[in-house]
């Protein structure tokens, strides 16, 4: 089963990081794994692929004890350009970075 995750405004660099800590774990490993890092985008991959096992769950009757995380797909995506007003009557550019997430799910 999958889940996908799209625009979430984080990096995708960032985002990579917590994907490589559980790739292909246990789901429950995974989840517990991510519960207790304090950082944005171990929320948001928790939620995904908490969501992803609820998929496999309800849609594919799949036993969440014998699931595993096949893959984790991490993308970049359009990235939001921003100014922002410094001295002298001038501007500086920014930029806010989306990502997208998605997990593929597999039974043992």
């Amino acid at each position: 089963m999958t889940a996908t995750l799209k625009y979430a405004l984080l990096s995708h660099i960032k985002m990579e990081l917590m994907a490589k800590l559980v790739r292909g774990k246990n789901v429950q490993e995974a989840l517990e794994q991510l519960q207790f890092i304090p950082k944005k985008s171990a929320k948001a991959l928790y939620k995904v692929i908490k969501s992803a096992a609820n998929n496999a769950v309800t849609n594919a009757h799949k036993d969440m004890n014998n699931l595993y995380i096949q893959t984790i797909d991490v993308g970049s995506g359009p990235k939001l350009k921003r100014i922002r007003f410094t001295s002298r009557s001038r501007i500086s550019h920014y930029a806010k970075y989306r990502s997208f997430v998605r997990v593929v799910l597999n039974s043992k």
